[in-house]
């Protein structure tokens, strides 16, 4: 990923240093993601990958915490990890995901994974020992490493948010999701479009979902309020698996 090089270019200033609370965050992460993951691939790595890993996120925390603006170094660590992330997701999607029924998320691109992955696999993005297009079963193997990593900072990068107060205090409010939707939809859009699929949105409402993102970086404090300003309209948030899952639970 190369948010930790974005960081590091954006934030010049430095806070003098002292004790990286951050870092404990993500600690307790790793145990739950790494050293008790449920995922043959995390639980097959080793202890030298176990502890770049370590290693790695120690810098990430360090750069975030010695940032002149935490939370808005915070935030782009967030949009990038989780572009990463419904990069892969948007292929994984069946009913009852909390992503589904959310406009311009089908769920229907299960069967599009080999060439997915093939694609990544040219670009350098994905290892693959062979030069054939990997079946489904291997690309979902592979999609799903890349979206196992993605996840696992995207959660770091939302605990982080909730440390620094960086949301919503009405969590039917909160900015979180309704980002993940947007960039899911902005995502299978640009999938769609890039192998002559039939849209589901058209590309006025793409962007509009893809502004999101713009509206989080630019550090606006509450980024669901502005994009609703500014496209006068509510979120349509309430289309989603998970929108209904909520019904009388807040």
């Amino acid at each position: 990923m190369g948010f930790l090089k974005t960081l590091r270019g954006l934030f010049n200033r430095r806070k003098p240093i002292s004790p990286n609370p951050l870092y404990e965050i993500a600690l307790t992460h790793i145990q739950k993601d790494i050293h008790e993951s449920p995922h043959d691939c995390i639980q097959q790595l080793s202890e030298a990958s176990k502890k770049k890993i370590l290693q790695e996120i120690h810098t990430v925390t360090e750069t975030l915490w010695q940032a002149s603006d935490r939370v808005l170094a915070n935030r782009e660590g967030l949009l990038e990890s989780m572009l990463h992330q419904v990069d892969c997701e948007i292929f994984m999607i069946e009913p009852g995901h909390k992503l589904s029924g959310f406009h311009g998320i089908s769920g229907e691109l299960k069967d599009f994974l080999p060439e997915f992955a093939k694609k990544r696999i040219d670009t350098g993005e994905l290892d693959w020992k062979q030069k054939t297009s990997p079946t489904q079963d291997e690309a979902y193997t592979l999609v799903c490493g890349k979206w196992l990593r993605a996840n696992h900072y995207c959660k770091i990068f939302n605990e982080i948010r909730m440390y620094l107060k960086d949301y919503h205090s009405n969590q039917e409010r909160d900015w979180f999701f309704p980002l993940q939707c947007a960039s899911a939809a902005f995502a299978e859009y640009h999938f769609r479009k890039e192998c002559g699929l039939t849209q589901i949105i058209d590309g006025a409402r793409a962007l509009q979902y893809g502004s999101f993102l713009e509206i989080v970086s630019k550090g606006h404090k509450d980024p669901l309020e502005e994009w609703e300003t500014t496209y006068q309209e509510i979120f349509p948030l309430h289309f989603s698996s998970y929108a209904e899952s909520r019904k009388g639970k807040d």
